[in-house]
């Protein structure tokens, strides 16, 4: 599988828990083999992030997570871009959307806190850079049965969702 058109073609946007689960549980003085592969993803810009999954990092408690943010940045100083008016626009779009109504109601209540939540903004990245790229896919933990959940806000707006599990296999990565 390495190596492949579609894999090689792919945008991948990560989620704050893809990036957790990433940094707690791949231990970059252990799994070597990984850390190279993540790495040259990141320094590819074939996997990005966005403005507001940074912020959700730097408000971990967990040292590991907020020190994420700087290995990231290293690699690729545009790695948590900021959305574009494309993004803006998708993200309006989605937050006026009547059938997205539990998502948009977490999503507001984040934003009456004067919290932004990454979620429609790693959606509305996805969609924009559907242009760039072959494909653009959502890189998330989050489960699949839950509609106010990102794969289920993907699966309206057509856009692929995956694990991080299943990333690692579309890549071809083994260890």
């Amino acid at each position: 599988m390495p190596g492949n058109s579609e894999a090689t073609n792919t945008l991948y946007v990560l989620d704050t828990n893809t990036i957790s689960q990433i940094f707690r549980s791949y231990y970059q003085d252990t799994f070597l083999g990984f850390w190279t592969r993540f790495d040259e993803l990141i320094r590819s810009e074939r996997a990005i992030s966005v403005r507001a999954v940074r912020r959700e990092l730097e408000n971990d408690s967990r040292v590991d997570i907020r020190g994420s943010v700087e290995h990231l940045r290293h690699l690729n100083r545009e790695f948590f871009g900021e959305p574009k008016d494309q993004e803006q626009v998708l993200v309006r779009e989605m937050l006026h959307d009547p059938s997205l109504s539990s998502a948009n109601n977490r999503w507001a209540e984040r934003a009456r806190g004067n919290r932004e939540d990454a979620d429609p903004f790693i959606i509305a990245k996805a969609r924009a850079h559907e242009e760039l790229f072959a494909r653009a896919v959502v890189v998330t933990q989050e489960s699949k049965n839950n509609p106010a959940n990102i794969p289920e806000v993907c699966q309206r707006f057509g856009i692929p969702c995956i694990d991080l599990k299943e990333m690692m296999a579309v890549l071809g990565w083994q260890f």
